[in-house]
């Protein structure tokens, strides 16, 4: 006998065939990332119901069946990756959170402390890179020698502006790199390189034409300059032989009275405006003070102070999406209860650098990031607050810096996943990307990098309704426009460097961590939303009774995740008394 061919599901192959045209459209329309979400989740929820196993058993994994999805979905990242993080205006330069642009942060030895994922990419980095083992043209690696050389008498935040050529041997182009002179809290002086991406804003062609006497052509070949094309590019674009592109840059030089194709390009960049908004990386928070410390590895970790610096003192831990910023009412009562909240920026997020290591030690890393924290600061003892998904690494660090740590104070947070039933009460955006997470990891990075390409096309105010629109609360908080605005901002944090914060973040947020738990034994405060959309009260209260003895739960009737904006005191006023 033959065997029997299963009959297929007519219903599924129509969702599928859906989800894959919806797979390649959200990477050319970022805008359709809501379409492409209900349609994966219509996909997840289907193989879901057909896996009665899955409801048994919540340690399973790759358990839903993907038949030729997988291939479609790296093909969609991938598609994703090349059309690269660009802003739709046009009209932002590649120098901060969310853009496209490279960047680089230097000390004054010349060690690379941190880089983008932009940089990565053009330039090949990897931990501990030095800035001279980059292929610099002469003349840009001779100025950036001296900008190098002035960190350690000049105190002119402006004198290190300067533009600077460099190849990307990936990319067979040339970049340019715009200087500026930063500094961490500490006073140590750094150099920050950041990629120009400059559109060409047509009056900068007539000025041209107007000041120089500069011919349409010409005018032509410095927009191509000024969008970092290098002579073949050019003359392929203008169908032209390279020695005539040539003679024109040549041409440029001279009417413009410059000396050399970098005066040139700053000329242009110049009155192009593309330096206009350069910012430092720590830009998101507002009324905290921005330090950086080197750890032990000799990564460079970015940490920020709210707070009266002498104030009992706490470690914070962000959680996935929610950055480092307080608000004002928050800031203010830590004056007022002399509380300090020191913040750090775990790897990946914000400008703190990667760091090498498997997912699933990423709290160990952090932990070990905090016991460096507290030497520099001369800490003895801490109390430790997880926001959101931060609690899984304060219990981590709880469980590695053992008497250092006086309290864990748990605001909004996670809490161990040990069934399917938890996921169930979450709000549904935020259930789809948890089931993807547990059950199909390896499809996780298109879902973030589409989430990605969403928030950087302007999409945050659907991206923050689609995770709350469950929570009455949350969205009544979230009309305030102090409230929206930390949150935004929290995104671009979390997003800075690409999918790999939020992806590492993902894996530890649903799975069962009672190990790090119980390997430590301070007090808990757990305080909780009732409408938190995401973690159930139901599974708050089941996690208190586990902790027993040591654990003490506030619940906040009338809030939902958000509960550290809406009702900051209950927060501050809980860390000063466990201080």
């Amino acid at each position: 006998m033959h065997d029997q061919v299963p009959t297929p599901d007519p219903d599924r192959a129509r969702i599928e065939a859906e989800l894959i045209e919806r797979i390649y459209k959200v990477a050319i329309s970022p805008h359709a990332y809501d379409d492409f979400m209900e349609k994966w989740a219509d996909y997840v929820e289907k193989a879901l119901d057909d896996l009665t196993a899955l409801k048994k058993e919540v340690e399973l994994e790759e358990t839903v069946p993907l038949d030729t999805l997988s291939r479609h979905f790296d093909m969609g990242f991938r598609l994703l990756e090349e059309l690269g993080r660009s802003d739709p205006s046009g009209e932002r330069s590649g120098t901060g959170h969310g853009s496209a642009g490279a960047s680089v942060l230097v000390d004054r030895s010349g060690q690379i402390v941190w880089y983008n994922g932009a940089a990565s990419r053009y330039f090949d980095l990897r931990r501990l890179s030095r800035i001279d083992e980059l292929p610099f043209w002469d003349r840009s690696r001779e100025e950036l020698t001296k900008l190098i050389a002035r960190l350690e008498t000049e105190t002119d935040p402006t004198c290190g502006q300067t533009v600077l050529r460099i190849h990307s041997p990936p990319a067979d182009k040339t970049l340019f790199m715009l200087t500026q002179r930063v500094e961490n809290g500490d006073g140590e002086a750094l150099i920050i390189l950041n990629q120009v991406i400059a559109s060409w804003h047509e009056a900068v062609g007539t000025m041209l034409s107007a000041s120089f006497g500069l011919s349409t052509a010409e005018v032509q070949i410095a927009q191509c300059l000024i969008e970092g094309a290098n002579v073949a590019e050019i003359a392929k674009r203008r169908s032209s032989a390279v020695s005539t592109v040539r003679t024109q840059i040549k041409t440029l030089l001279s009417k413009t009275g410059v000396s050399s194709q970098t005066d040139l390009i700053r000329l242009l960049m110049s009155l192009n405006e593309a330096a206009g908004s350069l910012r430092d990386p720590q830009s998101h928070v507002r009324r905290g003070q921005t330090f950086r410390f080197r750890q032990r590895d000799d990564r460079l970790v970015p940490f920020h102070r709210f707070g009266p610096p002498k104030g009992r003192p706490f470690i914070m831990f962000h959680g996935m999406l929610d950055g480092c910023d307080l608000n004002d009412a928050t800031v203010d009562l830590l004056h007022e209860y002399d509380v300090c909240l020191h913040a750090p920026e775990r790897p990946f997020f914000g400008s703190a650098a990667g760091v090498k290591g498997e997912v699933k030690d990423a709290p160990n890393l952090v932990a070990r990031d905090v016991e460096d924290l507290l030497d520099h600061l001369g800490l003895e003892a801490v109390g430790l607050v997880g926001h959101m998904a931060g609690a899984v690494y304060a219990f981590a660090a709880a469980a590695h810096l053992g008497a250092r740590v006086r309290s864990i104070t748990s605001v909004s947070g996670g809490v161990p996943i040990r069934s399917i039933e938890q996921f169930a009460t979450m709000s549904p955006r935020q259930r789809l990307v948890a089931y993807t997470a547990k059950y199909t990891p390896k499809l996780l990075p298109f879902l973030l990098r589409a989430g990605i390409r969403q928030l950087d096309f302007g999409g945050e105010e659907n991206f923050m309704r689609s995770l709350y629109e469950t929570s009455p609360t949350d969205l009544e908080i979230l009309s305030d426009g102090e409230t929206a605005r930390i949150i935004a901002a929290g995104y671009q944090f979390s997003i800075a460097q690409g999918h790999r914060a939020f992806e590492i973040d993902s894996y530890q947020v649903v799975r069962d961590w009672s190990e790090r738990v119980d390997q430590s034994q301070v007090p808990v405060t757990l305080i909780h939303g009732r409408h938190d959309p995401v973690v159930s009260i139901a599974s708050v209260e089941e996690f208190a009774a586990r902790l027993g003895q040591r654990a003490r739960l506030i619940v906040e009737e009338e809030t939902g995740q958000l509960l550290l904006y809406r009702t900051p005191e209950t927060v501050v006023a809980t860390l000063a008394a466990s201080a």
